[in-house]
């Protein structure tokens, strides 16, 4: 078994959003890692389901409830490789109450190499989702597309949960 029998094609979806990271018109020399795709389930079974399959691809799975809802932070003993870029984990998300969106793969999340608010003012001409933009932990800028989404950190996943090595 592949993860990709799992999770579906990670390249076709990582075409989709880079294609959307160069309509944007942010460049990739602002980014220094591509931390993580996320797979959102659409039921709380879905999410044990995937999960459990998920497991014999990971060496450590940190699972938190977050918003009233489980994520998963599954560091993989393989890292995804697309192009140049090397992805060591997946989040996998449990469904929000009154769900309303479709399982697959929904948004992919990049470090920058610069504060925050310093990548937010040289793309000032971005319409970013500011909703989690002041928060404590992990703030982040969001590109809502109508089929994914982008989001850029400081700090990788993996350093939050105290998982990079």
């Amino acid at each position: 078994m592949k993860i990709e029998d799992t999770i579906g094609n990670y390249n076709l979806f990582l075409d989709r959003i880079f294609l959307n990271l160069e309509k944007s018109g942010i460049g990739q020399d602002d980014i220094s890692e591509l931390d993580h795709i996320a797979f959102r389930t659409e039921t709380p079974d879905r999410y044990e389901d995937i999960k459990n399959e998920l497991l014999g691809f990971v060496e450590f799975n940190s699972e938190e409830n977050f918003n009233g809802r489980l994520i998963s932070v599954l560091k993989l003993k393989e890292p995804l490789i697309y192009k140049e870029y090397m992805i060591n984990c997946i989040e996998l998300m449990a469904p929000k109450e009154n769900n309303q969106h479709k399982e697959g793969l929904e948004h992919a999340e990049f470090v920058v190499n610069k504060k925050l608010d310093e990548f937010l003012a040289k793309y000032d001409n971005i319409d970013f989702n500011m909703s989690t933009y002041e928060r404590d932990e992990n703030r982040e800028l969001i590109i809502d597309y109508k089929d994914c989404a982008i989001k850029f950190h400081e700090q990788s996943l993996l350093e939050i949960r105290g998982l990079k090595v």
